[in-house]
């Protein structure tokens, strides 16, 4: 079997996705996923010129070989466009090896490890009676981790007393059983991460979602003192920038995109790593990737024993009615069937049965949505200086 044909298809049914499709000599058709938010154009030119090109005539069943091959002969290796590519490509091979072995890639994994892969649902909104409000639908639907941040203006984003404030009123609300989640985007100093964590230890947080920036892990020693969880690592861009958080187990949750850290494949690796170090799985799974990456990392979640939660992306929500958040965009159903959904009741997500990913793309659909610039958010602080997103 060889790769006689490989695409990049950039599309937006509600916002931009960048999808690789591979096509081998005997009709096999595999989709990934290499969604960079914001930058995705650069990601769609180095697949289109330089990625692409180089896997034609290649065996798509050696995917450890075409993985090292993509990511170590570019000689410059890594970063956020270059990783993004190489995940897209990864995910498509999985998905291609699995129809070929008509197998779902969960069992190619290791088979599963679980029946569902237990979700956090986002209930941010303006003040605590908001937030209890969309807890509670969210708990109507069997979804027990909640992520509960107060959302304001980027200069109130870390006003700590406000924070502290609005998450106890949660708590006190909906009582202990609840697993709440609060992210601080990586917008903390390490002595601010470090207070916030302290002063929400007896809340119980499931964990405190990336307290700083990853530029420099030392830092997170400052934040470690607390009894509050952390999970770390939506920016990661390789596996390797996680590693020494893991070895020096300075967190408890690796929070990686699978469709930025490098695939399935990068990312079953560094889960096996931090399994020993009694560190779980938190993945990243925002609304920015398509259906495709959710499907791709739900796969490696079924199949992972140190698997903790997986983060729900808006067009995987259940319709029911939610206070100061967006539903999903029904467009995104428009080119995408199948994948992982919702089992309701059980707060989980779960994937079918099929060969690959089990994911559906309706490719005359997806051409129809054309790329439109999105611009990431800009935020200043009060006095005129760049904040952090």
């Amino acid at each position: 079997m060889e790769l006689v044909d490989a695409e990049v298809i950039t599309t937006k049914p509600g916002r931009n996705y960048v999808l690789v499709r591979l096509e081998t000599d005997v009709g096999l058709v595999g989709w990934g996923d290499a969604t960079l938010n914001g930058r995705e154009k650069a990601v769609e030119t180095a697949l289109r010129d330089h990625v692409l090109p180089e896997l034609l005539g290649k065996d798509p069943r050696r995917i450890e070989d075409v993985w090292q091959s993509v990511f170590r002969h570019t000689y410059w290796r890594g970063g956020p466009v270059l990783n993004t590519a190489l995940s897209g490509v990864d995910v498509a091979l999985w998905d291609l090896k699995g129809k070929a072995a008509e197998m779902p890639v969960y069992d190619l994994l290791g088979g599963r490890t679980r029946e569902y892969a237990s979700v956090y649902e986002h209930c941010g909104g303006p003040d605590a009676e908001t937030i209890v409000a969309n807890c509670e639908a969210a708990l109507d639907h069997g979804i027990e981790h909640l992520r509960v941040n107060p959302h304001g203006e980027s200069e109130e984003y870390l006003d700590l007393d406000a924070v502290v404030n609005v998450v106890r009123r949660v708590r006190e609300e909906l009582g202990r059983e609840p697993n709440l989640l609060l992210d601080v985007h990586g917008r903390a100093t390490p002595v601010e991460a470090a207070r916030l964590a302290r002063r929400l230890e007896d809340v119980g947080l499931f964990f405190l979602e990336d307290p700083v920036r990853p530029e420099n892990p030392d830092a997170l020693e400052t934040v470690r003192g607390s009894g509050t969880p952390l999970a770390v690592g939506e920016l990661a861009t390789d596996p390797w920038e996680q590693l020494p958080l893991v070895e020096r187990e300075l967190i408890d949750f690796v929070r990686a995109d699978v469709v930025h850290v490098g695939g399935i494949t990068a990312a079953d690796k560094l889960a096996a790593v931090a399994e020993l170090h009694h560190v779980r799985t938190a993945f990243h799974g925002p609304s920015d990737i398509s259906p495709i990456g959710l499907a791709a990392t739900v796969h490696l979640d079924l199949s992972l024993a140190n698997f903790g939660v997986q983060e729900l992306p808006e067009y995987a929500r259940p319709s029911y009615d939610r206070e100061e958040l967006p539903l999903w965009n029904p467009e995104v159903h428009d080119v995408f069937s199948g994948g992982a959904t919702l089992v309701d009741g059980t707060g989980g997500l779960d994937v079918p049965d099929e060969p690959g990913l089990g994911v559906t793309v309706d490719v005359e659909r997806a051409r129809e949505f054309e790329y439109e610039s999105q611009p990431l958010p800009s935020p200043r602080n009060p006095d005129g200086s760049v904040a952090d997103w």
